[in-house]
């Protein structure tokens, strides 16, 4: 990752989201938490999906969207956290809201290693229904971006393994941060409230 945060960057997301970061030249600090102020759509950033199509964030409005910020070789958290995705997506299934009001976004935190290839072979491993999920990857510009809108902390520890937050976002259709999660495993009933009163 680049060490230092390029002053264009910053200032679109001090004007989006109204954040701070401190700038040093070895490291930055992201946020604790986001502005529910600003769209996640206005960013700029161009990913690629599992199925390796380009996607800009501004094409994902128009439907309540479920992020989570990962990688596929994690073996603890980011399991966990998509379980609480499907738990989320089930309880959609049973209420009978379907991907053309609700989709959910996997997107990696590590564009090395993680290809198209690699993000298709998660897609297959969790038998996730490609018609809800989009999973995504880019570069490391655009992951930084994202993660400091969502206020999502994350830092390499070894040459495989990252240490991030472990955060579930609902966005609402218009990429405005309308609720998230609080730990893994917990209570969603509260994210599943702030899905359905975007309808």
């Amino acid at each position: 990752m680049k060490n230092r945060m390029s002053p264009t960057l910053f200032s679109t997301l001090v004007c989006l989201f109204g954040i701070v970061a401190v700038c040093g030249t070895e490291s930055f600090t992201l946020p604790s938490g986001p502005s529910s102020e600003g769209s996640l759509y206005e960013l700029e950033s161009v990913w690629k999906s599992q199925d390796g199509n380009a996607v800009r964030l501004d094409a994902l409005g128009g439907k309540t969207r479920v992020f989570a910020m990962g990688y596929t070789s994690c073996q603890y958290a980011c399991p966990r956290i998509i379980a609480d995705l499907q738990r989320i997506e089930k309880a959609l299934d049973e209420k009978g809201i379907g991907a053309d009001k609700v989709e959910i976004s996997f997107i990696s935190i590590d564009p090395v290693v993680d290809t198209p290839e690699r993000l298709k072979a998660l897609e297959t491993e969790y038998g996730m229904d490609a018609r809800r999920w989009l999973l995504l990857t880019g570069d490391e510009d655009g992951v930084l971006e994202l993660a400091v809108a969502l206020g999502m902390k994350y830092r390499k520890t070894t040459a495989m393994d990252f240490a991030h937050s472990n955060i579930i976002t609902v966005l609402a259709p218009d990429g405005r941060i309308v609720y998230q999660t609080p730990e893994i495993g917990s209570d969603l009933s509260e994210a599943l409230q702030a899905i359905e009163s975007g309808f």
